[in-house]
């Protein structure tokens, strides 16, 4: 029972510390000044995060902090991603499905592509708007190229790592070191987690009510693999019990940040939103181990949900998530309504009543701010040649083959789940509602598609820390526009 009680007794103390940070109750000057501001925006990604990795789903995993997002703000109990890190990361920026925008699975070491050029993001939206826009750690949407770096897409800075993953010690992404600042590499100590931290806790200090309006991207690599103790670069990992000492990292990590952000003048008028970029990575079979080293270590939990990071299985794609707007956007009771990754970008945009544009996603303001209904809106979520279409409470599946898998045995097999009524997909229903599936499955080998990004099996996979084999990533980027 110890756990539990720290649990709570962390939970409570985070919501001392709101509760004593500066209000603007009581000061009608700056209610004004806020009435005539547009809100900040701080949007906290987790990585590989299953639905079983956070306390308010298993009270035996201590997250009092992400807890407190839920808890204060409103948890998104039905929200969707797509099954790896590239094509969340897209349809976040983009408002896109993975379809649409075409990355359909995760940006490899010697990929030359990236988030196609064309598409507008969120950050360069919200920087015509006059926000500040800045990115702290994980990127994952091209790297071979300074063109398709952060700061060619509408941040103005960017402290972190390119690629899928790195060591927390090492900062090394198959073979070379993957640390920058503005594109300059960076040789420093610290674990990854608690680096990404400190750095967005100083953008956060370094503002003052006076500044632009701030959009905020925290995007942790913390809980990929390299499994690492936080506390010791040099232990061996435990297994699970590593895992829930990195979770408890990343918890430790969410809870600095909104603790300083609740400090400072301007800090509680900002729209909050918490989630992971798809499921955890769960236990598979050693022979998918030993032949996709990426797949390795999976020591995440998904619940009752089915399979995991990679999957368009439910524990693939519903994560942990909430929003919350201090003093605005709050509740006691979940949020039941189906919402994709995607919805974000236009939702964002119309809380802060700027043009929404003709995107994928859709805006959420009337639903979460006045409670008004939504009209049914089907979604698609990809990765690796399987699709998923959701049509509440309907769900098709196309589970394509694995991508080591030769082209002549390669197939795709069809599934039908109610999954209002069978969340753990125990029992395909296509047989039951023929017409429904046919329907569904001609909807969805219909519906418009795009493959900007190649995966390839071709050359080596990638590897996430060990030894410096070949110079550093943002010195071996070719320049925008040049060679």
């Amino acid at each position: 029972m110890e756990p539990r009680r720290q649990h709570y007794a962390r939970l409570f103390a985070f919501a001392a510390a709101l509760l004593s940070a500066p209000s603007f109750a009581a000061d009608g000057e700056n209610n004004e000044l806020l009435r005539q501001a547009k809100s900040n925006i701080v949007i906290l990604l987790a990585d590989d995060l299953g639905w079983g990795d956070v306390g308010y789903h298993d009270p035996q995993v201590v997250t009092p902090n992400i807890d407190a997002i839920a808890t204060h703000g409103v948890e998104l109990d039905r929200f969707y991603v797509n099954p790896t890190c590239s094509p969340t990361r897209a349809s976040l920026l983009t408002g896109q499905f993975s379809t649409t925008h075409g990355v359909n699975g995760p940006i490899q070491w010697h990929s030359k592509e990236g988030l196609p050029l064309e598409w507008q993001t969120l950050p360069g939206y919200l920087k015509r708007a006059g926000y500040q826009t800045h990115l702290v750690g994980k990127w994952h949407l091209g790297n071979a190229n300074t063109g398709y770096w952060p700061q060619q897409r509408g941040f103005d800075s960017f402290y972190g790592h390119l690629n899928g993953g790195v060591g927390y010690f090492d900062h090394v992404f198959s073979g070379g070191l993957d640390w920058q600042k503005d594109g300059v590499t960076l040789r420093e100590e610290g674990y990854t987690t608690q680096l990404i931290q400190d750095a967005a806790i100083d953008l956060i200090e370094n503002r003052s009510a006076e500044d632009e309006p701030l959009f905020l991207f925290v995007s942790f690599n913390a809980i990929h693999t390299p499994i690492e103790e936080p506390q010791d670069p040099s232990a061996e990992h435990q297994g699970r019990a590593t895992l829930l000492n990195m979770i408890s990292s990343l918890d430790s990590a969410v809870g600095k940040i909104l603790d300083s952000l609740m400090q400072r003048p301007w800090g509680k008028d900002t729209v909050i939103i918490f989630a992971s970029d798809n499921g955890g990575s769960s236990p598979k079979p050693w022979l998918i181990e030993m032949l996709i080293p990426p797949l390795r270590d999976g020591y995440s939990s998904n619940g009752v949900l089915k399979q995991g990071k990679g999957s368009v299985f439910e524990g693939g794609i519903r994560v942990p998530a909430a929003i919350w707007w201090p003093n605005k956007l709050e509740s006691d009771e979940p949020l039941s309504e189906v919402v994709h990754i995607a919805d974000l970008l236009p939702t964002l945009l119309d809380f802060m009543e700027l043009e929404v544009p003709n995107v994928d996603g859709r805006s959420l303001k009337g639903l979460l701010l006045e409670g008004s209904p939504l009209k049914p809106h089907p979604f698609v979520v990809a990765n690796f040649g399987s699709e998923a279409m959701i049509d509440w409470p309907w769900k098709i599946v196309r589970e394509g083959s694995l991508p080591i898998t030769p082209e002549w045995l390669k197939s795709d097999t069809w599934y039908l789940y109610n999954i209002e009524s069978d969340p753990s997909e125990v029992v395909d229903v296509q047989e039951n509602f023929p017409e429904r599936f046919e329907r569904m499955r001609s909807n969805l080998l219909h519906m418009p598609r795009r493959e900007s990004v190649q995966f390839s099996t071709d050359q080596s996979w990638d590897t996430f820390g060990g030894e410096e084999t070949r110079a550093p990533w943002a010195d071996a980027a070719t320049r925008h526009g040049g060679n």
